[in-house]
């Protein structure tokens, strides 16, 4: 099982997963050449912080080299979408971007609450649950296939190494004068 939660190290770095994609691709070749033949089973939690068209691209590259690796058949992707924790970088954001308001009660499980605990925001929240209700019209039995299938017919698929590289943004400090 690979968990990498999206093919976009971009979207890695700003999650503070703490890892490169460019050497869990390496580490998946090194598996395969050590004789790996299994399935393989990757999880993608979409929708995550700044998700975009142009991210969702670079994680249908990542996935399509995972399925070069590994052989097509070998490679099931995992759909998830992320629940909100409370005291984390991710409930920090939601108050930003006011998806939630401070004092909101974790515990609380009525639908407008759990809505918005089930991490699944505008602009792209109805485009990815237009795509998960298709695919599972259309094929349950391989819903996550299903799922890349539909979104890499809608926006494309990235070169590669655009997936793999995050320029860090320097920000420039303002010195306090004395």
């Amino acid at each position: 099982e690979i968990g990498i939660t999206s093919g976009s190290q971009e979207l890695v770095r700003k999650m503070r997963m703490g890892y490169n994609l460019r050497i869990v691709l390496q580490n998946c070749r090194d598996l395969k050449a050590a004789g790996f033949n299994d399935l393989v089973s990757v999880n993608y939690s979409f929708n995550v912080i700044d998700e975009r068209l142009e991210t969702i691209r670079q994680t249908i590259a990542y996935h399509r080299e995972l399925e070069r690796i590994f052989g097509a058949d070998k490679v099931e992707p995992a759909i998830f979408f992320i629940g909100l924790q409370p005291h984390t970088h991710l409930e920090e954001y939601a108050f930003k971007e006011n998806i939630l308001k401070p004092g909101y009660d974790p515990m609380n499980i009525t639908p407008w609450t759990v809505q918005k605990m089930l991490w699944n925001p505008e602009p792209l929240g109805s485009f990815f649950g237009e795509v998960c209700l298709q695919a599972w019209r259309q094929n349950p039995n391989d819903f996550g296939r299903e799922v890349m299938k539909i979104l890499e017919e809608r926006v494309g698929c990235a070169d590669l190494e655009e997936a793999l590289s995050a320029p860090i943004e320097v920000k420039e400090k303002q010195l306090v004068s004395v």
